[in-house]
């Protein structure tokens, strides 16, 4: 299996356009589904971009943005350093509300949800 991935901060450039139908000529067929990377960097309510990658990747099927994968490696690691600090005990909020750490990319969100 091929699994093509693309990159948020690439969408706004033309050149991951034609991966589509390179990987669609060497399989024979289309991707089952799309990594697309630095989510972080994308604004959480925004979901055009990711209906532009499956549009370009399956142009003639139903709309699936269920098969684009979305995935942030500054967000793994912030939740890492989360369950890490949280594994005796709760570390004090101080601790873990720094906007300098990396772990503040996973916490921010949580503690931003109303």
């Amino acid at each position: 299996m091929i699994v093509p991935i693309v990159s948020f901060n690439e969408l706004s450039c033309s050149d991951w356009k034609h991966l589509p139908e390179l990987v669609a000529s060497g399989l024979n067929g289309r991707a089952d589904v799309v990594f697309c990377t630095h989510l972080d960097q994308v604004s959480q309510g925004n979901t055009d971009q990711v209906e532009t990658l499956a549009k370009a990747f399956w142009p003639r099927g139903a709309l699936d943005t269920n098969r684009i994968i979305p995935f942030s490696s500054v967000m793994g690691l912030s939740v890492r350093d989360l369950l890490d600090r949280s594994q005796v005990a709760k570390p004090p909020f101080r601790a873990i509300w720094n906007q300098d750490s990396v772990g503040y990319h996973v916490r921010g969100l949580l503690f931003s949800i109303a």
